[in-house]
């Protein structure tokens, strides 16, 4: 809520039962809903039993379709000359059309499908797939596949650590960052694929790319970015020692953390902004749209019965909104005015700016009037702050 004193927005402790009151529109899918994607102007989304579902702007169902089992994760190529979207599912990728969910091809991999990213213009797109040996408990060899726009292989390279990210430069070239043995990074296109020793023993356990930049989360905590020729990984934070499992990169700053139930933003400079223990363990985590000119940073937290979805000030960490008691999120994404993020009840919530920023404001106003213990100075400074936070909002609807 609006801090008269600091004239920005400052902490608020508001908890928030019905969170389809803040959202644009809200969804669901047969099972729980583990991928979701933000197209330019559509909502994908695909869930545990394989079913895949596309709406427009404004909630309407456009297409229905299934993939094999399970979805992993969706990309999308915007610039094609008819867009797609692809899909991991099961042990399979799958492509379909964008604006009416028809089944363009679908290739078998090796082992459950994971990671899926592709090109703008649709030329390239890339998978991997790992092999489980249940005797090891552990993942003994993965493939990534290189398909061009028709689905046909133009290459596949079969190394023994699991990929934990996957980037697609401008030029064709792939950037995995890996876990044991080697750790490091892997490099693929058409023609070779090469081992990059860097990191050593301290695998890659997620990752964020914008543009030319990629942020790296590891098992000791660090948190790296990709030089630019990625021949190698600048430091930009040690942490204290607990693993990064979640991370996001908006291309100025980043958001990290993991079991520990702390999460620390950084700046590419290595500058740790703020810090803030949230006391659960961290499922997702995303930079959204602005809220009150100021960045919005959405993190899930697990406690191991009910998830809860904060939604934080870029600026200094602190709570704008606590979303409790939510079934687990098992995908959390944002696009510009958009955030979207999908529950293990199947719900499919999509948070638009200004709506989101209406309620948020609607909801202190009813909290500050409730509030009579202050007196008529204090009233008449906070009743300012109010005002000031109100113009701000207003401006972010026109």
């Amino acid at each position: 809520m609006w801090d008269a004193k600091t004239q920005r927005v400052g902490h608020s402790p508001t908890v928030v039962a019905d969170i389809s009151e803040f959202a644009w529109f809200v969804r669901d899918m047969p099972a729980a809903a583990t991928a979701v994607l933000l197209g330019q102007t559509r909502l994908y989304a695909g869930d545990w039993d394989g079913n895949l579902r596309a709406w427009s702007e404004e909630g309407k169902q456009l297409w229905i379709a299934e993939a094999e089992d399970r979805v992993e994760r969706m990309c999308g190529a915007r610039d094609a000359e008819s867009p797609f979207i692809c899909a991991t599912a099961g042990s399979q990728i799958s492509s379909l059309d964008a604006a009416s969910g028809e089944m363009r091809w679908i290739r078998q991999l090796v082992g459950s499908s994971d990671l899926v990213v592709c090109s703008d213009d649709g030329s390239r797109v890339l998978a991997t797939s790992s092999v489980y040996e249940i005797e090891l408990n552990d993942f003994i060899e993965t493939t990534c596949w290189r398909f061009d726009a028709d689905g046909e292989s133009v290459r596949e390279d079969t190394f023994e650590e699991r990929p934990w990210h996957l980037l697609l430069d401008e030029k064709g070239v792939a950037t995995m960052g890996i876990g044991r043995p080697r750790c490091g990074l892997i490099t693929q296109n058409d023609n070779e694929s090469n081992h990059i020793n860097l990191a050593e023993d301290n695998p890659i356990l997620c990752g964020s790319t914008i543009g030319d930049k990629t942020i790296f989360g590891h098992a000791s905590g660090l948190v790296t970015m990709l030089k630019e020729n990625s021949d190698g990984l600048i430091e930009l934070d040690s942490g204290h020692g607990d693993s990064v499992h979640t991370l996001h990169f908006d291309g100025t700053s980043i958001i990290a953390g993991g079991d520990d139930g702390e999460v620390r933003s950084i700046s590419t400079k290595g500058d740790v902004k703020w810090s803030e223990n949230l006391g659960s363990a961290l499922d997702e985590c995303t930079i959204g749209f602005e809220i009150g000119g100021e960045k919005s940073c959405w993190v899930g937290t697990w406690d191991g019965l009910n998830a809860t979805l904060w939604v934080l000030s870029g600026n200094d960490g602190k709570t704008l909104l606590q979303f409790t008691n939510l079934s687990r999120i098992r995908a959390l994404s944002s696009r510009e005015d958009r955030v979207v993020i999908g529950l293990d009840d199947g719900r499919v919530l999509l948070f638009n700016q200004e709506l989101f920023c209406r309620r948020l404001n609607d909801n202190n106003n009813v909290e500050n009037n409730s509030d009579n213990n202050d007196d008529e100075a204090d009233d008449s400074v906070e009743g300012a702050g109010r005002l000031s936070l109100q113009e701000r909002l207003r401006a972010l609807r026109k």
